[in-house]
């Protein structure tokens, strides 16, 4: 049956499925019954699509952006009345303000441009770093559109220039602000210094570790800076004037002159700490930021930083002092701490906790002179012992508190079974310890002597132990055994390190913006003082009103 004769088929043109139809024939045709004889499907005919009336070209709504528009704002709806621009704008205009004020010119009646307020500046800063924002030239841009920096300014725009020198040339009066802060917070009852917390954090500095240089690179680079600088001329002698590329060229290079000299010195400095001229010839300082030191952070990172150390009261998590040093360990940063927090309080706190890392001999009898209850963890002296052995090349097993003391103290006992008699007797850092000491002679001929004596075979080795712990610190031991001081100890972390992980997560200061000591610590103050004002927002502010029975 060819196509024609199938179209003719009254079947084909009755059937409704006809490729079905197609599929049966083709197997009947050729012998081939069908596997399976399914029944036609009776499926109506679908009826016939209606054509779409016919109408005119689609209307779609254009975009104009060649207008101009006049809108209407009302400054004082930008932001809803809880939002916290409102609270930071509230708060500052409190505080005394004057010291931020002494260094303007601009006086009323006389020449020149008005200056900004400074309570709007702080605002911005405060409401800037409370946002996450550091950066002065963001603060510009977000000026233009950002609703709370709109309602804070209203609707005006304060250059980054002006913004990055106001948080870094106002530091007496920052530090004046952060305890005036303090004070009103402790109107509020939110400071009570019966106990504090302090911990120390790695911030990193603005210069790379790629920028540290040894005193021969230095020295090289500074002569060459010099160099340039002299072909400038005297900038005090009479020249014809210069075009901007010259005079921003000149001033360049006298800025690196100076940043090179600055490296130097302090490099000079740290050799006069060292002894050895190999530990002398290895310091290194970087030469666009001499101040940082290279530090280990908690993820294993070395980095340029600042060791940022941070004093919180525990009732209400308020940060009470805050100063940045320039060593990686924290065992002297406690005692400066202190003394920070009677500056702006007025009074020492009752009690620091801290953690091992400034529990140490120093600060234990200094707290205990200044009548301050220091809870921290103190290291096990075998611990400390073997660690010192071991850096001595010396095995553990033949620690001094491995000797066994004979004859009420007159001799003692090696674990080899020599006998080392007393020699002497010596108080170091109010500990008193005696002396004892095996001859040449038994040590030359001991087996263990690679692993007791490694360095002074010929001289005999050498003991030193313990008979008497200053009062001190034996009086600090038994109270770090008591259940009462181990559950204060516990409580550290959640005091001592909330202010730190939110000033790194939540106002993102895990790199300063400016270079220097003085500034990065200026630049901490701002941070520390957002987070009290902050707090003060969220314990104080919006505050639900006590209903008056």
């Amino acid at each position: 049956m060819d196509k024609v004769e199938l179209r003719s088929c009254e079947k084909f043109c009755s059937c409704n499925n006809k490729v079905l139809f197609i599929l049966e024939y083709l197997l009947h045709t050729r012998g081939m019954d069908a596997p399976c004889q399914p029944a036609l499907i009776e499926i109506p005919e679908q009826p016939p699509r209606k054509q779409a009336a016919q109408h005119g070209p689609l209307k779609l709504r254009p975009v104009n952006r060649e207008q101009t528009m006049l809108a209407s704002i009302y400054v004082e709806e930008l932001i809803p009345a809880d939002h916290k621009a409102r609270a930071i704008w509230d708060l500052v205009g409190r505080m005394d303000l004057s010291g931020f004020t002494e260094a303007l010119r601009t006086t009323a009646g006389c020449a020149g441009r008005p200056a900004w307020d400074p309570r709007l500046l702080v605002s911005l800063w405060v409401y800037a770093y409370s946002q996450g924002i550091s950066s002065a030239r963001e603060i510009e841009r977000l000026m233009e559109w950002e609703r709370g920096m709109q309602w804070l300014g209203g609707l005006q725009t304060v250059n980054y220039h002006s913004l990055s020198d106001f948080r870094i040339e106002h530091r007496a009066a920052l530090d004046e602000m952060f305890a005036e802060l303090l004070a009103l917070l402790a109107q509020e009852g939110l400071v009570d210094l019966q106990q504090v917390m302090h911990d120390g954090t790695k911030i990193r500095a603005l210069a790379g570790a790629d920028t540290f240089r040894r005193e021969k690179t230095i020295r090289e680079r500074l002569a060459e800076a010099r160099q340039a600088v002299a072909q400038f001329g005297d900038p005090r002698a009479e020249t014809p004037a210069k075009n901007g590329q010259q005079a921003a060229q000149e001033r360049a290079a006298r800025e690196r002159k100076q940043r090179l000299e600055a490296a130097l010195e302090e490099l000079q400095a740290l050799q006069a700490e060292k002894k050895k001229e190999e530990d002398k010839a290895a310091v290194r300082v970087s030469v666009t930021e001499p101040e940082a030191r290279i530090m280990k952070h908690g993820d294993g990172a070395m980095a340029a930083s600042y060791n940022a150390q941070i004093t919180t009261e525990s009732s209400h998590k308020i940060i009470v002092g805050a100063h940045l040093s320039q060593c990686s360990s924290d065992a002297q940063s406690l005692q400066p701490a202190l003394q920070e927090v009677e500056e702006n309080l007025g009074e020492k706190p009752a009690q620091v906790v801290v953690d091992g890392g400034f529990t140490n001999r120093n600060n234990i009898v200094e707290c205990a002179a200044q009548n301050i209850d220091l809870v921290g963890s103190l290291a096990n002296p075998v611990e400390r012992s073997e660690a010192a052995m071991k850096a001595q090349g010396i095995d553990p097993a033949f620690a001094p508190h491995q000797f066994h003391i004979l004859e009420a103290g007159q001799q003692v006992q090696c674990p080899a079974g020599c006998i080392l008699p007393y020699v002497r007797q010596s108080r170091k850092r109010g500990d008193l310890y005696q002396q004892y000491k095996a001859s040449s002679a038994d040590c030359l001929a001991c087996r263990y002597k690679a692993q007791c004596c490694p360095k002074t075979l010929e001289k005999g080795r050498t003991v030193s132990i313990r008979v008497e712990e200053q009062a001190e610190v034996a009086a600090f031991r038994q109270k770090m055994a008591l259940p009462e001081s181990r559950a204060i100890y516990r409580r550290r972390g959640e005091v001592a390190e909330f202010p730190n992980a939110w000033i790194k997560d939540k106002l993102g200061v895990r790199k300063f913006r400016v270079r220097g000591l003085i500034k990065a610590g200026s630049e901490l103050l701002w941070a520390c003082l957002t987070y009290n004002i902050q707090q003060w927002v969220r314990l104080v502010w919006r505050r639900p009103p006590v209903p008056v029975s």
